[in-house]
């Protein structure tokens, strides 16, 4: 059934009235619109544009299914997305909503929906000719300068980066990864799992079998035969044909660790026990999709329409609640539903790549249009803004240089999901220190780091000698000489020690606090590069 809202809403009819702007802009009515989805698809077909679609949406009744949104896409040249958010819809959401929701399995994130033509705030350096400190906050290196769209920072050549979020359940990787953690895996690096003097590889690999998704290095037994490797000895030594049963999709080679809330990874009975290795799935229908999907993610029906009632929390809608029954009538009648909100949902809680979806429910969005719709009908970016940054010249230097070459690619489709890092809704320029310039950091989280982001407000430090130390909390302190320091602390006595964990040996330092040092805040998330 279709969506609903309340009838005769404001909203319905500025929708309706920014559809037909939208039309006539191209030349073309709704009643031509109708006859060409009649011709081309058949009247029908779920393709099918009704001639009273102003009245419906109007009175707030109706809301066109993918398909016709993806017939108005194709005859008017406009991309899916861009119709999509005229409906109210935002694809970025599905990403932001796989970062945020709890996973037991691994999965890949859909990057690929980011808006490309977005404005987003710039930032220049502050002063090119002071020398890069080896820890500092970004607010003292860096100043705000006028927005851009993300496009301007994509160029040919640019490596295409894969991302995938750790599951609590995916231990063959621990300590180096943890549960929660957002690695980046490049697909390019797929040959040289192992190097030819060694059976086992340097890299941690995304790996994909049967039962799912997993980050480990990678042990090679010839003939294409690989194993995950696991330290710890707590999954059982599954042999697998490549690429028959395993995918390798690349290494990781980056790390967004959130630090707030580590926990150490369960070793699940299915994977912990020995198993038999099954074909990876190809050529699946959409009920056959889901329910591979959400068994290799192991959760049931009830736990999918559990996590569907937090994705309605999160968007404020209650219209992405999907019922147990309504999954399970997806996965056995092949049946796709009508209401975008679902698919947003399954794709959401199910990790499903956008695209994949469309493809098994009937929609070509290769087929559809390409052209990015102006920003007066989607509310991008204020009036002028455009024509300000028409002609933008990319030229980086010093610290932004440095930086970026760093990230090498900027990772935009998490620039709304900072809450997940911090734990708080309020992140400033301040909050983010630069730590890539300590060739001897005093914690091993820190070797090749980038970026910290800090919490301002945890000035209390704390040292646990039961704990590990990937659950040691780990501060910046601001030193009387202006420099900084970020390594595990706490007080005694009134006096600030610092316990260093650096691979060199370094002797506990003390200082007088708030005389000789003084807690900036604690060390929440961390970019860090793995070798």
């Amino acid at each position: 059934m279709p969506s609903r809202a309340r009838d005769g809403s404001p909203k319905s009819a500025t929708i309706a009235e920014r559809v037909q702007a939208i039309l006539d802009s191209k030349e073309l009515t709704l009643y031509g619109v109708s006859q060409q989805s009649a011709e081309r698809y058949g009247r029908p077909t779920r393709f099918f544009l009704p001639h009273n679609l102003y009245y419906d949406l109007r009175a707030g009744s109706f809301r066109p299914s993918i398909h016709q949104v993806a017939a108005l896409s194709r005859m008017s040249g406009y991309r899916v997305a861009d119709w999509l958010r005229v409906f109210g819809f935002n694809l970025e959401d599905i990403t932001r909503l796989q970062v945020l929701l709890p996973s037991k399995r691994t999965i890949l994130l859909d990057a690929s929906l980011t808006d490309p033509n977005e404005w987003v705030s710039c930032f220049d350096n502050r002063d090119d000719g002071v020398s890069i400190p080896s820890i500092a906050p970004l607010g003292k290196l860096l100043k705000e300068s006028s927005g851009r769209r993300i496009s301007s920072f994509q160029y040919s050549g640019a490596r295409r980066f894969l991302y995938a979020k750790i599951g609590s359940e995916d231990a063959l990787a621990f300590p180096e990864l943890l549960p929660g953690s957002i690695v980046r895996v490049n697909p390019d690096i797929v040959d040289s799992a192992c190097r030819e003097d060694s059976l086992i590889s340097d890299r941690i690999f995304l790996l994909e079998h049967s039962k799912g998704f997993c980050c480990c290095r990678i042990r090679l037994l010839g003939n294409g035969v690989i194993m995950p490797f696991d330290a710890g000895l707590r999954f059982a030594q599954v042999e697998l044909r490549c690429p028959q049963e395993a995918r390798l999709w690349g290494a990781v080679d980056l790390e967004l660790r959130p630090l707030l809330h580590s926990e150490e990874p369960q070793a699940p009975k299915d994977l912990a026990r020995h198993w038999k290795p099954q074909p990876l799935p190809a050529h699946e229908s959409f009920g056959q999709l889901l329910r591979t999907t959400r068994r290799r993610r192991r959760l049931s029906v009830r736990e999918a329409g559990r996590i569907s009632h937090t994705v309605a929390e999160i968007l404020k809608d209650e219209r992405y609640a999907t019922s147990p029954s309504s999954l399970g009538d997806y996965e056995l009648r092949n049946m796709p539903p009508r209401d975008f909100h679902k698919i947003v949902s399954l794709c959401s809680i199910y990790g499903l790549p956008f695209e994949s979806v469309m493809r098994r429910i009937g929609v070509d969005t290769v087929k559809a249009g390409t052209e990015s719709m102006p920003d007066r009908y989607l509310s991008r970016a204020v009036a002028g803004m455009a024509a300000k940054n028409a002609a933008v010249v990319i030229i980086h230097t010093g610290f932004v240089k440095k930086l970026l070459e760093g990230w090498q690619v900027i990772p935009f489709f998490l620039r709304d999901t900072l809450t997940y890092f911090s734990g708080s809704a309020h992140v400033s320029l301040d909050d983010f220190f630069w730590v890539g310039g300590d060739d001897d950091p005093l914690h091993p989280y820190l070797a090749r780091g980038l970026v910290a982001l800090v919490n301002r407000r945890r000035k209390s430090p704390l040292h646990f000698l039961s704990k590990p130390l990937w659950q040691q909390p780990i501060y910046v302190v601001l030193k009387r000489d202006g420099t900084y320091l970020a390594a595990c602390c706490e007080v005694e006595n009134g006096a600030l020690v610092v316990h260093p964990y650096g691979r060199d040996f370094h002797r506990d330092e003390t200082y007088r606090l708030h005389q000789d040092a003084e807690v900036v805040g604690q060390v929440v998330a961390i970019a860090r590069q793995l070798p």
